[in-house]
């Protein structure tokens, strides 16, 4: 008896000190963010963000990294899954809310992947991959609609399928992006006090605009130029549907960031932590609070980004007060470029700002703003200072990453679309074989582009650009190299419908074999 309790503490010492030896993850995902909304990767840029700037010193920026779509949904799935999201039946766009939830319970997660490995796992904020609600007469809502959806679900009950399946210990936060309803908060799988749920009046039309261009929209009677007018000025409303009367537009990011950081202060236990927060900002509504506003020199949109760099860095010095820091791998992105809802153009010649940087295009597009992210990774024990990585990477690699860090196998059927940049984290080199070499781009309506290397080919437009020498994709060179245009469609469509673009067994993509964003460009076998 005294051998076996001699042999249990031994056992738990050293799975103490296995787990003291493997870091934290920290995953700080944001919404909508612009490269060139960064004051340290645009010094044209006029916006500050002093804490995320801060990041870049104290680890590595990735110039060349990438989201799996141009929008949240699919680029959401990627992350966790590894793997593209238009292999769902999700071929475009996006889901809100009372959308079934996109990822299977059998389908692994990062958060599955980490919890295997004995970590706790937690996510605080926006979810946006839809989720199993339980209706009024006891069945699952299945509608990827606003209206008239919410009378049916009976949000007393459980969701029977969301981050708490999938992985996930512990989850709070929202359902979508900030403009979805319903506006109050998720925890553990249950809408807190879902008891006060009120409608909401407001639409998803701005209502609050600068007191002179409300004047103009009042004197005007064209309906084209009311519409001009209105697009002009960064959307700061709701959509229609149930709230908490308590809860406000400016509740989205306070109420997340604060939360990520107190569960921070009072994480205590010995196991490892993988933590994820996507914050809901700067994506619409774009609504910063009363401290903030006027705080930049880019309008109430700057002034959003400014308050968002804030809670980024009250997050960092949680980890930094709770000495966790040093042992923490934090990776700071974007789920794509900036939004032209949330920064217009006329704001953006206003205030000669570009959310893109040296990029073109924004959020929902093909082009490099679309989906270049930033990218930033610290880890103070293995990472180097102030350093840079001009490697292609993605937003699915964090899978493979993780797994290669684990020291784990993926089988042939998870993150088939992950690889590992372990390596440049550790600031090693590996063979072209080993690492990330091409990538899919994928628009809002749910267009393709390829990249293989320098050259991109954009299928929706049938045009290829050399981003060597063309970053703003102005110089089509299609007719000038026919053949490198045809070795990245053959390549793309190889990948399409092998189901991976790692190596491995061949899998299947859900849904139709062909669809319409691919039948016209594809080389179907």
């Amino acid at each position: 008896m005294k051998y076996l309790k001699f042999l249990i503490i031994i056992l738990s010492i050293n799975t103490i000190s296995i787990y003291a030896q493997q870091p934290n993850i920290v995953y700080i995902l944001v919404d909508d963010l612009g490269v060139g909304d960064i004051s340290a990767l645009n010094n044209e840029g006029k916006i500050k963000t002093p804490n995320i700037d801060q990041l870049t010193k104290e680890g590595m920026t990735f110039t060349d990294a990438h989201s799996g779509a141009s929008v949240c949904t699919p680029t959401r799935y990627g992350l966790l899954t590894g793997r593209y999201a238009w292999r769902t039946t999700l071929k475009s766009r996006v889901v809100n809310s009372y959308a079934n939830c996109l990822i299977p319970k059998e389908r692994a997660t990062v958060a599955s992947l980490a919890k295997k490995n004995g970590y706790n796992t937690a996510m605080i904020g926006k979810w946006h991959l839809g989720l199993n609600w339980q209706s009024k007469t006891g069945n699952n809502v299945s509608k990827n609609l606003n209206e008239g959806v919410e009378e049916f679900v009976d949000f007393s009950k459980k969701i029977t399928l969301g981050p708490n399946e999938l992985g996930f210990d512990y989850w709070y936060g929202t359902g979508a992006s900030w403009d979805f309803p319903p506006y109050a908060f998720i925890e553990n799988n249950l809408l807190l006090e879902n008891e006060k749920l009120v409608a909401t009046d407001d639409d998803y039309t701005p209502s609050i605009y600068p007191k002179a261009l409300e004047e103009k929209m009042k004197a005007t009677k064209d309906q084209k130029t009311l519409k001009k007018l209105k697009n002009s000025y960064p959307i700061n409303s709701w959509r229609k549907g149930v709230q908490l009367p308590e809860i406000t537009k400016e509740h989205g990011l306070t109420i997340v960031a604060n939360k990520a950081a107190n569960y921070i202060n009072h994480y205590n236990s010995k196991k490892p932590l993988f933590l994820y927060i996507p914050l809901t900002a700067p994506h619409t509504p774009v609504s910063p609070t009363e401290k903030f506003k006027g705080s930049s020199k880019c309008g109430i949109y700057g002034d959003f980004v400014q308050e968002l760099d804030f809670y980024v860095g009250k997050i960092i010095n949680s980890l930094k007060e709770k000495g966790m820091y040093e042992n923490t791998l934090l990776i700071f992105t974007a789920d794509n470029g900036a939004s032209l809802k949330a920064i217009p153009m006329a704001e953006q010649k206003k205030y000669n700002h570009s959310p893109s940087g040296i990029y073109s295009g924004y959020k929902a597009r093909l082009t490099e703003g679309g989906h270049r992210v930033p990218f930033i990774a610290t880890w103070p024990k293995v990472i180097a200072k102030n350093s840079t990585c001009d490697s292609l990477i993605s937003l699915n690699d964090l899978y493979a990453t993780m797994a290669d860090l684990f020291n784990n196998k993926i089988t042939d059927n998870e993150a088939e679309d992950s690889f590992s940049m372990l390596w440049a984290l550790k600031g090693k080199s590996i063979s072209d074989n080993e690492k990330r070499t091409v990538d899919f781009h994928h628009s809002f309506a749910g267009d393709f582009a390829f990249r293989k290397g320098t050259w991109k080919a954009d299928f929706k437009t049938s045009k290829l650009f050399n981003l060597d020498d063309d970053i703003k994709e102005t110089n089509n060179l299609k007719s000038k190299y026919p053949e490198k245009y045809e070795e990245l469609r053959a390549l793309a469509s190889s990948y399409i419908f092998n189901g991976r673009t790692t190596q491995g067994e061949k899998q299947s993509n859900e849904g139709p074999k062909v669809w319409k964003q691919i039948k016209n460009w594809a080389i179907i076998k």
